[in-house]
């Protein structure tokens, strides 16, 4: 039986170590056939890049498989197929509405056969489905982001043709997490506000900041290319939809949410003095060294408070949609200002152009979270055990 479990946990590690290493491969194949006929001393070189953070991830999806499998996992394994299926659809619903999933799981116990257990299944993650999301509110959400993202590629196109996709895709999606969140709300109020409002104001200011940037230099549209801007928007969107409607199972509660959007605003700020101030040293010793200390420092604080390991991943991730909008417009409004000042575009020492400055505030916004992110499930490991805390307890909001 033990060696049962421990197969079924190794084919778990196994299924979140897959999309890291496909993931990493893929960009480190496209970053190889973009350069061009490459020798195998300059391949080894640009797979040094991608090594580190893929290690960093592989060991971040084993943390994140080794903490599940004890508050939940080694429980789910011992079901079926169809049982864990069920089991994951109720885990979503909102607590009031919990008691009814789990009375579904209790009934599942009595229906026997295969196909008989999946039907019951499927019928129930259905209707569990349809409380989460009630089919009028999603129809809803559809047609007005549809109708929004219309207006907006109209009204922005006559304007700013470059930033057209980018603005209909951000409205649509801002517009359907709006309709979505207000359907889920419990209240008028959301549970860390002072946060929410900070995030909400980052994507605003990103938003704002990337318009202006492009309407002030016209060669910078260049540099929002379809696929960036789609990117963009979908990223913005969804840092304002995990701050309007967070997940409702909290276990760091709005303890997480300001240490996390408190050190992400101290991240940003010291790049951008940094960058002011002509600090390259400084600033890049910040983007390399920074989101360690951003997002480990507030993971590792909360867990330690709350002995939980999910409080830790809270507080990493409102850092992540913290400092990714609010690190985008500043580092848009620095560039801006250092081409005011010295009457060109350059990055480390090398002239370069407004499309350049573009492209690299997105890399940036995206390498923050991808190199910040393990730390912060390294910091709730630790936080968690450094208070002698079950690493399965969910703390109280």
């Amino acid at each position: 039986m033990a060696g049962s479990v421990s197969r079924i946990r190794r084919r778990y590690e196994m299924a979140a170590a897959t999309p890291v290493v496909v993931v990493f491969a893929a960009l480190y194949a496209w970053v190889v056939r973009s350069a061009g006929p490459s020798s195998p001393d300059l391949m080894l070189w640009l797979l040094v890049p991608f090594a580190m953070p893929a290690l960093l991830w592989l060991f971040t999806s084993w943390l994140l498989v080794h903490h599940w499998w004890a508050a939940d996992g080694a429980r789910l394994s011992t079901m079926d197929a169809p049982g864990r299926f069920l089991a994951v659809a109720v885990a979503t619903l909102p607590e009031p509405r919990r008691r009814w999933g789990q009375a579904m799981l209790g009934e599942m116990v009595e229906v026997r056969g295969g196909w008989a257990r999946w039907r019951f299944a499927l019928s129930s993650a259905r209707a569990a489905v349809s409380l989460l999301l009630p089919a009028g509110r999603l129809g809803l959400a559809v047609a007005a982001g549809a109708v929004v993202a219309a207006a907006a590629h109209l009204a922005v196109g006559a304007v700013l043709p470059g930033f057209a996709l980018f603005a209909a895709t951000f409205a649509a999606l801002a517009v359907a997490v709006a309709v979505l969140a207000v359907g889920r709300a419990r209240s008028g109020r959301p549970p860390a506000p002072l946060a929410t409002a900070l995030v909400t104001a980052a994507v605003a200011g990103a938003v704002v900041a990337a318009a202006a940037f492009l309407a002030r230099h016209p060669a910078a549209p260049e540099g929002l290319t379809p696929a960036r801007a789609i990117f963009l928007a979908v990223v913005l969107a969804g840092c304002l939809r995990l701050a309007v409607a967070p997940a409702r199972r909290s276990s760091g509660g709005r303890l997480a949410a300001y240490l996390g959007a408190g050190a992400a605003v101290l991240l940003a700020a010291g790049q951008m003095v940094a960058a002011l101030a002509g600090l390259g040293g400084a600033a890049l010793f910040l983007l390399l060294f920074g989101p360690a200390f951003a997002f480990g420092g507030p993971a590792f604080a909360a867990a330690a408070a709350r002995r939980s390991f999910a409080a830790g991943v809270e507080a990493g991730i409102w850092t992540a949609i913290t400092v990714m909008p609010l690190g985008c417009a500043l580092g848009l409004l620095a560039a801006a200002r250092a081409y005011a000042v010295d009457g060109g575009w350059t990055f480390a020492g090398d002239a370069t152009t407004a499309g350049f400055q573009v492209g690299g505030a997105i890399l940036v916004l995206a390498v923050t979270a991808v190199l910040g992110f393990p730390f912060a499930a390294m910091g709730a490991t630790a936080g968690a055990l450094h208070r002698g805390g079950s690493l399965q307890r969910r703390g109280a909001q």
